[in-house]
């Protein structure tokens, strides 16, 4: 039994269907139902914030497109093939109304991943943290063992310096596609996530930019075939 996460952004691409409209559904009726399931006890709903002074202009975060981020929790990831949660709407068509006023103006990514390492140098938090970063990496080719080395060897322990740092969940793809307007999908997603959670107002932007610096991490970061970073703040959780 493996544990693992099922992360989904989701975002509006008609706007025949409100913010409003979107978000009262999905945080009022279809989390609720996912975790009503015995095997995803549990979600933390985010939503993107703004990224003071990019330090770059060509560059572009998860967070500018995706304004959404759930967070599912799954004691057995295989829990994903089971009819019980394979029937819920969007692994499954939903009915007609619901399908033609929401799944038909929305994109939903859904992502399953396998827990690989947990990092808690203050133990376990007694709640989810205030802040997310979300960052989906994929190396290149014949480099995964120098990305988990800098990770585990010096990236880590960067992040746990910074302000407010209260853990980071690593995680290994196991399988993810794309809904848009309820036409599935299968694109090419980085192979490996990190949720980096802080506690405050705000992210310690100066001691993050810092922890880059280094020779090891220019060498890994520079190297990625593909990145996927966003930038959240909690929104609810669920149960309350």
């Amino acid at each position: 039994m493996a544990p693992g996460i099922i992360w989904v952004s989701s975002r509006i691409v008609d706007p025949a269907l409100t913010p409003k409209e979107f978000c009262t559904w999905y945080e009022n009726t279809h989390i609720p139902e996912v975790t009503a399931l015995p095997g995803v006890p549990r979600a933390e709903r985010y939503e993107a914030m703004a990224i003071p002074s990019p330090s770059s202009e060509s560059q572009k975060f998860l967070s500018d497109n995706a304004p959404w981020l759930t967070v599912y929790s799954m004691p057995d990831i295989e829990y994903r093939n089971t009819s019980a949660f394979r029937g819920l709407d969007g692994q499954s068509e939903p009915e007609e109304s619901l399908l033609e006023n929401v799944f038909r103006h929305a994109r939903f990514d859904t992502r399953f991943y396998e827990e690989m390492q947990v990092f808690e140098p203050a133990g376990p938090p007694v709640r989810p943290a205030t802040l997310l970063i979300s960052a989906a990496l994929q190396p290149a080719v014949g480099t995964d063992a120098d990305f988990e080395a800098w990770y585990r060897q010096e990236h880590l322990r960067a992040l746990s310096e910074c302000s407010g740092f209260r853990r980071t969940r690593r995680y290994r793809l196991v399988s993810g596609t794309s809904l848009d307007r309820f036409v599935r999908t299968s694109p090419e997603i980085p192979g490996y996530l990190a949720l980096h959670e802080f506690q405050g107002e705000d992210f310690p932007w100066g001691e993050l930019s810092g922890t880059a610096g280094t020779e090891w991490a220019k060498r890994v970061m520079g190297g990625l075939k593909m990145e996927e970073i966003g930038w959240f703040r909690l929104k609810r959780t669920y149960p309350e």
